[in-house]
């Protein structure tokens, strides 16, 4: 357990996991006079993000059938945490079409800021996951908000 009360290894692997937000984030300014490296990051940051997305809506999909026991999963959250899968797709589609502009990574920031305020506000997760999730949230919010203002 860290300082935090998060367990080791899941802090460990989400700030591991925020590091491909940054890296992708990161080479999108340094190939500011290389606007094809730029956009192959870029859409790599979207497609990432997408991939994340749909990683935290099975995080809620398969709380919400353990939590539930025997009466069942609720409908409008097993619904609910599909949304981002569907967003992060659309927004991949969006780029692939030649859309890399500050709109579609504050689309994308957007989405992950409502999936983090959905996670944090959870009752049914752990405190521990609560903060892990705001740590997560933080970083690729950022990232994905430092992408698009190359676009600015």
């Amino acid at each position: 357990m860290s300082k935090s009360g998060i367990p080791a290894a899941p802090l460990a692997l989400t700030l591991s996991g925020v590091l491909p937000f940054a890296a992708s984030a990161g080479v999108m300014w340094a190939a500011l006079d290389n606007p094809v490296l730029q956009a192959q990051s870029g859409l790599t940051l979207l497609v990432y993000a997408a991939v994340i997305l749909s990683f935290l809506g099975g995080l809620r999909w398969g709380a919400e059938i353990v939590g539930r026991g025997e009466e069942g999963p609720r409908a409008g959250v097993l619904a609910l945490s599909v949304l981002g899968s569907l967003a992060g797709w659309a927004l991949v589609i969006y780029g692939v079409l030649g859309a890399l502009n500050w709109q579609v990574y504050s689309a994308a920031a957007a989405a992950y800021l409502v999936h983090g305020l959905w996670d944090t506000g959870a009752a049914a997760i752990p405190p521990w996951m609560r903060r892990l999730r705001a740590i997560g949230t933080f970083g690729a919010v950022v990232s994905l908000l430092a992408g698009g203002a190359v676009y600015l």
